[in-house]
């Protein structure tokens, strides 16, 4: 009996020594920073450049999520992200909110669909929107809100075409709200008898004129290209302006490209909305494109961009039709195919750089205007156009290169088993680990019936 009290006040001592031991490592752990991340790919560990860019904010960085609760909002991925840069810098605080109820952060940001995170540094912001929240989209919006430089974006005003000031369906306010957002500034540049264009102008946006430009427009177009400048220029099928159409190609016509201005027709009901409307879901490699491979994107009502660069250029198509795609030279009521009309595939939005001088000329053609137009962006559409936009104007303002980080695979790895390991994998759950508990259990019992 002594014996079996002393056993068993051993035990309890033990027991309550190891207990103790568990209390006091759980509060030292939980007064730690401390992390280790096992995964293979360190998706649970920002980069160094993240966290440098983290560190070096001097003032404090507030991000709202602006969500929409339920599925595909992707929040808790996104929330898990923010707090990597949380316990970086004391100078970054989060706060979530619903998207539907929270009017007041939706007007003042001017964010336009849900499920976008918004960062607020110094006045200036970054709108993140669903396609955009991964850790490089994260830190090149800090790198960008720490920068001094504002890029400026030129709007040629004075020959017709798209405004950004148009509030209407086939305006571009929303596309100018949205890069004011992202910490551009936009200005009006008259462009119909303009001898030169600002030096000012990070880019020149150039929306299908409706009167001709002049040679001394289109002169001072091609000496600021020349210089390295950047242009967005975008054209339609079936101008009305023949003349207009003839001077816009004008611009291009130096770097071997120009609008057909015929009309492209889908006939592939799974890669259009409608039979003039095409939609691309797979890009051309492009930092451009970088997020939103695989999300649709619409060109409604587009023409088709052809030519061949010069060697020591580099072209990438965006966006192209299928094969069984045709274009229509001439207007017409009936848009079936006929025998004149040419084969596709079409090259929609095309990007170019040209070496010029020190620096690169870049150029972002599309085919259509309506490619940014409001009817086509959120709340409108849900479509991937505002990401196509938006990044089209960042690499024209060359801040692809604010940041350079590897991509990390999904935080939810698939895990492919064969059927020999889901047989070893059922074969020590169900029989071998309770046999070793039921082995081990038999073993006590039968040492104890020895020394009873």
């Amino acid at each position: 009996m002594s014996r079996r009290l002393r056993t068993g006040s051993g035990s309890l001592l033990i027991s309550t020594a190891v207990l103790a031991a568990l209390v006091a490592l759980n509060i030292l752990v939980s007064r730690s920073a401390q992390a280790w991340d096992l995964t293979r790919s360190g998706i649970n560990t920002l980069a160094p450049q993240s966290v440098l860019a983290a560190r070096r904010l001097d003032a404090d960085l507030l991000v709202i999520g602006l969500f929409r609760p339920g599925a595909g909002s992707d929040q808790a991925q996104a929330e898990s992200l923010v707090a990597l840069y949380e316990a970086e810098s004391p100078r970054i605080s989060y706060r979530s909110e619903n998207f539907d109820s929270d009017l007041a952060d939706v007007h003042r940001y001017s964010v336009r669909e849900p499920n976008t995170m918004v960062l607020d540094y110094r006045g200036k912001t970054q709108l993140l929107t669903l396609a955009l929240q991964t850790e490089q989209d994260f830190t090149a919006a800090l790198v960008k809100l720490e920068a001094d430089r504002t890029p400026v974006v030129c709007w040629a005003a004075g020959a017709g075409g798209r405004s950004r000031s148009d509030t209407g369906q086939g305006g571009y306010s929303a596309v100018a709200d949205i890069i004011e957002r992202n910490n551009f500034k936009t200005k009006d540049v008259l462009i119909t008898d303009a001898a030169v264009i600002p030096n000012d102008c990070d880019e020149l946006v150039l929306i299908a004129p409706s009167v001709p430009l002049s040679a001394a427009s289109v002169k001072a177009i091609g000496d600021y290209l020349a210089a390295g400048g950047s242009l967005l220029i975008a054209g339609d099928p079936w101008p009305e302006s023949a003349a207009a159409a003839t001077s816009l190609n004008e611009v291009l016509k130096p770097y071997g490209f120009a609008f057909t201005g015929a009309l492209v027709v889908e006939t592939d009901a799974s890669r259009a909305f409608d039979a003039i409307t095409p939609a691309v879901f797979v890009y051309g490699s492009s930092p451009i494109t970088r997020d939103i491979q695989g999300l649709a994107s619409f060109f409604p009502q587009t023409t088709a961009i052809k030519g061949v660069p010069d060697p020591a250029a580099r072209a990438v198509a965006i966006g192209a039709t299928t094969r069984s795609s045709y274009a229509i030279s001439t207007p017409r009521q009936d848009v079936g195919r006929q025998p004149s009309d040419e084969a596709g595939p079409f090259v929609m939005m095309e990007t170019l750089e040209v070496p010029a001088g020190g620096k690169s000329a870049r150029i972002v053609m599309v085919g259509t205007t309506g490619f940014a137009e409001n009817r086509i962006l959120p709340p409108s559409s849900n479509d991937a156009n505002l990401e196509l936009a938006l990044a089209s104007f960042q690499w024209l303002a060359r801040e692809d290169a604010l940041i350079s980080l590897p991509p990390k695979p999904a935080r939810a790895l698939p895990l492919t088993l064969t059927q020999q390991d889901q047989s070893t994998i059922i074969f020590v759950t169900i029989f071998l680990m309770p046999g070793l508990i039921v082995f081990a259990g038999v073993m006590v019992w039968w040492r104890r019936r020895l020394f009873r």
